[in-house]
């Protein structure tokens, strides 16, 4: 199998105009979400999680902010708003890096590191989620595992 095992290293390079910019809500609120899924991980995992919300993006056409508010798609959103979300981490000093990587996510997807190999999903890792047979597993950051599916067309919830 050939796995990608991806340890806390590098941080995402970001062009300077992409940090001046006011963020924007979806911007802010991807943020937010890259914060409730993965700030434990520090910048590489959010920015693993960053890279399947864009594959996820891409592959069903929709923006970022609509693929983060999908109903079910991140649990971070479980029983609470986006702004909610955001109003829990907005302050955090690991917001600035979140921001940071959720406009690479809008502005520039071409400089997200290509971790996670495309993968659309992802979990902890060790757990059992009910699409675990209809995925592959492609890598493992820290301590989420990231799939993609076997077939086209699994959704992604």
């Amino acid at each position: 199998m050939n796995l990608l095992h991806v340890m806390a290293v590098g941080v995402l390079a970001v062009s300077p105009r992409v940090k001046a910019q006011t963020p924007t809500y979806g911007q802010r609120i991807v943020a937010a979400v890259l914060m409730g899924e993965a700030r434990g991980e520090g910048e590489v995992g959010m920015a693993a999680v960053a890279e399947v919300v864009r594959n996820r993006a891409v592959e069903h056409g929709k923006t970022p902010l609509e693929v983060v508010c999908k109903k079910g798609a991140f649990s971070c959103l479980n029983g609470k708003t986006p702004d909610h979300l955001y109003q829990q981490h907005c302050r955090s000093p690991l917001f600035k890096a979140a921001l940071r990587i959720a406009k690479t996510v809008y502005m520039s997807p071409e400089k997200l590191p290509g971790t996670t190999r495309g993968a659309t999903f992802y979990d902890r890792k060790g757990a059992n989620p009910p699409w675990l047979s209809e995925v592959r597993l492609v890598a493992i950051i820290g301590q989420h595992a990231f799939y993609v599916a076997k077939r086209k067309g699994l959704d992604q919830s």
